[in-house]
């Protein structure tokens, strides 16, 4: 089990997709990684990513020409998909979990990969239900129940973990509303327009919509647009809270942290000691000299601790 770090955890689709493959490419034995999206043929959801790295002269005129009618981005793209491969292939960008695939797909075109990509096709539950119907269940839906502390979620669960989730600490972002909405008072109009999808002047209106607003709901709501998602909205406030730049963002991983393994594990780590681009660690004295990593390793102990302050 590795970590991605929080720096590029709570980016987008994008940057969180190519910082995940760069961890598992850099590491140098990696030969496939299996992830889940709506869409079940994974050659169309290639296709559909060759062609959002590749942009090529037509791709790049459409989605010009889409954005200057007003259009956001998501949908500005996805009409431009529309008329160069058709509907069929636009429509897969609709689906969270397919555009997450994509992603991944693109990220090891980016790095000229080896890497197999798997597809598993979600089924059902969808991404954000926060209800479990069955089986299998969305971790919205999961963490859902765990907050109204009901049990229906020892069905979509694995029975090994059931133990885990009775017994863990349940965390809600309402518990850091006065520290987050008090963050973004004090910062200056230059801060926040240095976290990361900050743009066209959004940042005025995210210092305008902190003075009214009672807490992290509330301001989210303030805040968002047609233009911009609430998905969108909630990560750009968690990075001025966090303290993270566009900078920081874009940053690749400097180091590969070893949060846990099994036998089969230890082997594979074993070996990625002679394969690894990056430094393999498991504290901190892993990367000690490398200036870069230590600011990443000390931010994530302070991120820890803000999570253990948001404990219910």
């Amino acid at each position: 089990m590795l970590e991605l770090p929080a720096v590029h955890s709570m980016q987008s689709a994008e940057i969180f997709a190519f910082n995940s493959i760069y961890i598992l490419h850099s590491l140098g034995l990696i030969d496939s990684i299996a992830f889940g999206a709506e869409h079940s043929e994974i050659t169309e959801i290639q296709k559909t990513a060759s062609l959002l790295y590749t942009e090529p002269k037509e791709f790049k005129m459409i989605l010009k020409s889409e954005l200057q009618s007003g259009k956001p981005f998501f949908l500005a793209r996805k009409n431009a998909v529309y008329r160069i491969l058709g509907n069929s292939y636009a429509n897969i960008l609709s689906e969270p979990n397919n555009i997450l695939a994509i992603e991944y797909i693109k990220a090891l075109y980016k790095l000229n990969s080896n890497i197999e990509p798997i597809l598993i096709k979600r089924c059902e539950s969808e991404h954000n239900d926060t209800v479990i119907h069955g089986e299998i269940a969305s971790a919205s839906a999961i963490r859902n129940i765990l907050n109204i502390h009901g049990s229906n979620m020892i069905k979509a669960v694995p029975e090994n973990c059931i133990s885990l989730y009775k017994n863990s600490s349940l965390h809600r972002i309402e518990k850091l509303d006065t520290a987050i909405i008090l963050d973004i008072i004090k910062s200056d109009i230059i801060t926040i327009r240095n976290a990361p999808d900050v743009s066209e002047g959004l940042e005025n209106k995210i210092k305008k919509s902190a003075f009214s607003s009672k807490n992290f709901s509330e301001l989210c709501d303030n805040i968002k647009s047609k233009r911009y998602a609430h998905s969108r909205i909630r990560r750009i406030i968690m990075n001025i809270f966090l303290g993270i730049t566009k900078e920081d963002a874009v940053t690749p991983p400097q180091y590969i942290k070893i949060l846990n393994f099994n036998k089969k594990g230890q082997e594979l780590l074993h070996n990625a000691k002679s394969t690894s681009k990056l430094p393999l660690a498991k504290n901190r004295n892993g990367i000690n000299n490398i200036e870069k990593a230590v600011k990443i390793w000390d931010r994530e102990i302070v991120f820890d601790k803000l999570y253990e302050l948001s404990q219910i």
